[in-house]
């Protein structure tokens, strides 16, 4: 790129969905990607069909100096750097997209010779990328704390408009970061939203509503008032909604955001504050549980409907 100040390689280190999004968005962006994986990793064959350069970790691959991309999962963070911290030499930048791993294993202390730089796009990775192939808008949040020189936020910068980032990136800190999400994930987007809208599908089902009514009244149509809400802010979205909606939604709230709905919000966001939860993360056997969730929502009426009618609804 013309007047960059990112003059070297960026190494992306796994290939998961969020990273093969900014991996593609950068490469069009006009910055030179190289994928770094362990020996094996079944992501070689994904990256190598992309036509993105493979280093194999553990076999002084690492390019001097080049900017570190850490996108693999947070539990792995540490174990990385502890592994391949000979081939990452004094003053390295590495990036993280959550701040996870800092707030609970406080890697900046553990490795104060490399400056740990947070960039945290706001959006699944499925989004990052179509965001950046539509020229649509998407925001980020960042942090540069553990810099250990002043250019590294003008870094930061440049790499979020090479991803795709077209507001801010904000400024927060790690733990500000990490918190945040946490609980947006647990008190709202995954533990409330899609559960909520199963429960109401089912009750559609119950009385006899058809499968493809329900699917729609409270699966798809939940994408649909999202949209207008993000689009529209609080006031227009309730100026805009019909009578009977406004009526029953103000009748519902207060009977489902009840006080014992928030005292629930109240212990989540504890659990997060005071650490309990990153115990209960460690405690968890996450690909246990991810078969469990998975064949739950597999013997659900609703995930077969999806796959019934989203190719024509989507």
């Amino acid at each position: 790129m013309k007047n960059s100040i990112i003059n070297t390689p960026l190494v992306m280190i796994g290939f998961g969905s969020q990273a093969k999004a900014w991996a593609l968005n950068l490469r069009d962006s006009g910055f030179q990607v190289l994928i770094a994986l362990r020996e094996g990793s079944p992501s070689s064959k994904v990256a190598k069909s992309l036509n993105f350069e493979i280093l194999e970790l553990g076999k002084d691959c690492l390019p001097k100096m080049a900017p570190i991309l850490l996108l693999i999962p947070d539990h792995a963070h540490e174990d990385f750097l502890k592994d391949n911290r000979g081939d990452i030499v004094e003053g390295t930048k590495i990036i993280y997209g959550h701040g996870y791993s800092i707030l609970k294993s406080q890697l900046q202390l553990t490795y104060p010779k490399f400056s740990h730089l947070l960039l945290a796009p706001k959006a699944i990775a499925s989004e990052v990328r179509y965001q950046f192939e539509t020229k649509g808008k998407l925001g980020a949040v960042y942090s540069d704390e553990f810099s250990l020189e002043k250019a590294d936020k003008d870094f930061i910068f440049e790499l979020a408009r090479g991803i795709g980032i077209t507001a801010g990136p904000y400024l927060a800190s790690f733990e500000e970061e990490t918190r945040a999400d946490l609980f947006s994930e647990q008190g709202l987007l995954c533990g409330l939203i899609p559960y909520a809208a199963l429960a109401c599908y089912n009750k559609l089902r119950e009385k006899g509503i058809p499968k493809e009514v329900a699917y729609m009244e409270c699966w798809l149509e939940t994408k649909l008032i999202c949209d207008a809400m993000v689009k529209m802010g609080p006031e227009k979205f309730f100026n805009l909604i019909s009578p009977n909606a406004l009526i029953g939604g103000e009748k519902a709230q207060k009977q489902l955001v009840s006080d014992s709905f928030k005292k629930t919000l109240d212990g989540l966001i504890e659990d997060i504050w005071d650490k309990k939860f990153f115990e209960q993360c460690d405690q968890t056997d996450f690909k246990k549980l991810q078969t469990e969730v998975l064949e739950y929502w597999k013997s659900q009426e609703l995930s077969s409907t999806h796959d019934l009618l989203s190719k024509d609804l989507f």
